[in-house]
């Protein structure tokens, strides 16, 4: 609406000379104020690049008045015009100096060839900027100046900032509306100097027709500085550049016209031109190197079609090029085939947990780590093979038979940590890193080898991750076996028949003190239809990898609370039952309230529920945290399950509700051959210095029951008390040892809570 409004007005300026004076002095008051009104309405992170915008239109608008006011103040007046003019150039050189020192994005190293073409255009800038300058020198020393006319020595200078507006606009990758209102003032007020400098002119008439250029520039500064994205105008946002060689060429355009222009400027009004070999020369290095950036981009194009954005490596494109390289040199040499007919490897590399890397510490940090590795990988094959990125957290390496072999590849690159920043803080991060490769031979072809080194990668992850596993057609069908399985556990959960059942087994956990059953540990297993009876071990791993976890805890919390519910009607102790929560179902928006519905769809109350978390799986900071301390306040409480062997333990003591301690059996093992130990010892200390109780896993024999008691374990599971039972023969082991109570009436929960 403003916009139309101020349109109108310069219509009418156009139209009716008699208003051009008012509308002049009118437009030149408003577009002093507007940047400020914007600033105060808007209130820009940036403001201070908006003040000096205010100061810039304010001189400019106070020469112009008082030349509208008195004819003979065009000195005077003339003198605010340049000083604004000055203010001008020192915020396109701000814009340009920010646009370099700002945070770099992370994107590939250039190349020599790029960083050539960056110092061409550098230089196709310095040849303007210094005729430009040296045009405005001479033009101040020789040209034919008078009181009304001695400003036109800055004309050269509306030229080249012109240029560079134009430059700037060309290059940036977004610009909000009110930056493209601003440009498009200073443009048209550049022209304004332009033209009134060619009509022998610096400062106008009130009633002369080119007023209305000033009168349309200002109506866009006052558009551009009103607009709510006015704030976005000096942001990094506008400062961030297109990454692509078009922008870059369509940004010269404008400097290669500059010669011209300045020639042209140079024989109107007082202006004087240089001599004309001047232009010729300048225009001529432009031209060239203008021709070579062109080159260089048409070369920097074929080699980016054949690359990764991010990292600089190779892509598919890319590594089919290499491959196709490395056989046709193989074919070349008919006697090197002959005498080995390894021609190198395929090797394809996955970093372990790289989601983790992303969710706690930021995609920025995660695309640092991402050109790390891929610079690592590139020193550590050298000339000797091909690094490229198939997309994601993986890498494919082409390597030929002077290259390293994997098993050392993958040592060199990721034993040392990894630096990176994330904000204001350095960090060092150690990364592992799963592989599988594959031998290059004669006749080999690319689609089939990347299906290989896919297999043998996949049986490295269900091996247990950080390794390097080679192909053989063995994998191939045990790969195959285990996707078949999560097809299986996929629709066994979605309830379709012939996947087999689910089956929980119940451990009992035990009082040390008096052997007596307080509760158990639930734990799953899986009756398949041709494979049999399946542990957890089989399948677990594979449902987390392939989203199937929460899903398989839920059925697990349900079937668990079912039995429990059941045992208190046959008249067992009150037991509590302890169930695992996986990494899925630790970030699951839905925990508290799954938890909550499953209890009290089967009357059990809070407090007969622990959950146990693992510390097997790295969680970002905060996952499920909340809502177990809703549950926790309900009654429910928290495990930590297979203490001191995760990654942070004191870290999950910390950041959730934990009442119960769990330690590993490969802590409590030593206790079959030793008294003590110092570890378990402090262990238990540190446990009651929280508050927390201890459970001993992995006990086999009564020696170390006596001993894990004599340390201070208040609970205990193992073997030597009782392995995982089927629910019939839980109850009937209960009932031997503790006889029957009445049944209790069923709790009820408040829902509400």
């Amino acid at each position: 609406m403003l916009a139309t409004v101020l349109g109108t007005v310069a219509v009418a300026v156009a139209v009716v000379p008699v208003s051009r004076p008012a509308a002049t002095v009118t437009l030149s008051v408003l577009v002093a104020l507007a940047p400020l009104v914007g600033v105060a309405r808007y209130r820009p992170e940036q403001r201070a690049p908006w003040l000096a915008v205010s100061a810039m239109l304010s001189l400019w608008a106070t020469g112009l008045i008082m030349e509208t006011i008195r004819a003979d103040a065009r000195l005077t007046s003339g003198f605010f015009i340049q000083a604004g003019n000055l203010v001008a150039a020192c915020l396109v050189v701000h814009l340009f100096r920010r646009q370099r020192q700002r945070t770099p994005e992370v994107v590939a190293r250039p190349t020599r060839l790029e960083a050539l073409g960056h110092r061409a255009d550098q230089a196709i800038v310095g040849c303007i900027v210094t005729l430009g300058a040296a045009q405005l020198l001479v033009t101040g020393l020789l040209g034919r100046m008078t009181p009304t006319t001695w400003a036109a020595v800055i004309s050269p200078l509306d030229v080249v900032l012109a240029c560079l507006l134009l430059r700037f606009v060309a290059s940036r990758r977004e610009m909000p509306p009110a930056g493209v209102l601003s440009i498009s003032a200073s443009l048209l007020t550049c022209l304004y100097d332009t033209s009134v400098t060619a009509s022998g002119w610096r400062i106008t008439t009130p009633h002369s027709p080119l007023n209305v250029l000033w009168v349309a520039g200002a109506c866009l500064f006052i558009t551009g500085a009103l607009h709510p994205t006015m704030g976005e105008v000096f942001s990094p946002a506008m400062l961030r550049t297109r990454r692509t060689e078009s922008a870059r060429l369509l940004g010269l355009a404008p400097l290669a016209l500059t010669p011209l222009a300045l020639y042209a400027i140079g024989g109107t009004g007082p202006g004087v031109r240089l001599p004309v070999p001047v232009y010729l020369a300048v225009g001529a290095v432009v031209g060239i190197l203008t021709i070579g950036r062109g080159a260089q981009a048409l070369l920097g194009t074929e080699r980016r079609a054949a690359q990764d954005v991010l990292t600089g490596a190779a892509n598919r494109r890319g590594l089919g090029t290499a491959f196709d390289r490395l056989l046709l040199d193989a074919a070349a040499d008919p006697a090197a085939t002959t005498d080995a007919p390894l021609l190198g490897r395929l090797c394809l590399i996955d970093v372990d947990d790289f989601k983790h890397v992303n969710d706690t510490i930021g995609h920025a940090a995660g695309d640092q780590l991402l050109v790390e590795i891929a610079d690592r990988l590139q020193r550590a094959v050298g000339p000797h093979g091909t690094v490229a990125r198939s997309g994601g957290d993986e890498f494919v390496v082409l390597l030929s038979t002077g290259a390293v072999h994997p098993d050392q590849l993958l040592a060199d690159v990721f034993g040392p940590p990894f630096p990176l920043v994330a904000g204001q803080a350095r960090l060092s991060r150690h990364l592992r890193a799963s592989a599988g490769w594959a031998p290059v031979e004669p006749g080999s072809e690319l689609s089939q080898l990347l299906a290989d080194v896919d297999v043998a990668l996949y049986a490295t992850k269900g091996s247990g991750k950080d390794g390097v596993t080679a192909f053989h057609p063995a994998l191939r069908e045990d790969v195959l076996g285990r996707l078949a399985l999560v097809e299986d556990l996929r629709r066994l959960l979605a309830g379709e028949p012939g996947a087999g059942s689910l089956q929980p087994r119940f451990q009992p956990l035990v009082r040390l003190a008096d052997e007596q059953v307080v509760g158990c540990e639930s734990l799953v297993r899986w009756v398949h239809p041709t494979r049999g009876l399946l542990s957890p071990d089989t399948f677990l791993s594979l449902a987390e990898e392939h989203g199937l976890g929460a899903r398989l805890d839920r059925w697990m919390l349900t079937a668990s609370l079912t039995e429990l519910a059941r045992w208190d009607h046959l008249g067992l102790p009150p037991l509590f039952v302890s169930v695992n929560l996986g990494a899925a179902s630790m970030l699951a928006p839905d925990l508290f309230d799954a938890v909550l519905d499953a209890l009290t769809g089967c009357g059990v109350a809070p407090d007969r529920l622990h959950l146990e978390i693992t510390e097997h799986a790295e969680l970002p900071s905060g996952a499920g945290a909340a809502a177990l301390r809703a549950l926790a306040d309900l009654g429910v409480r928290v495990s930590l399950d297979d203490f001191g062997t995760g990654y942070t333990s004191l870290d999950y003591v910390l950041r959730y509700p934990i009442s119960t301690l769990k330690l590993d059996r490969s802590i409590t093992e030593p206790l079959q051959r030793e008294q003590t130990s110092a570890l378990l010892r402090g262990v238990v200390l540190l446990a009651r210095s929280l508050g927390l109780e201890v459970l001993a896993e992995g006990i086999e024999t009564p020696l170390q029951q006596r001993r894990l008691l004599d340390l201070g374990a208040q609970l205990g599971q193992g073997y030597a008390l009782a392995r995982p039972l089927p629910a019939e023969e839980f109850v009937a082991h209960v009932r031997a040892l503790h006889p029957p109570v009445p049944a209790p009436p069923c709790p009820v929960v408040d829902a509400t809570r």
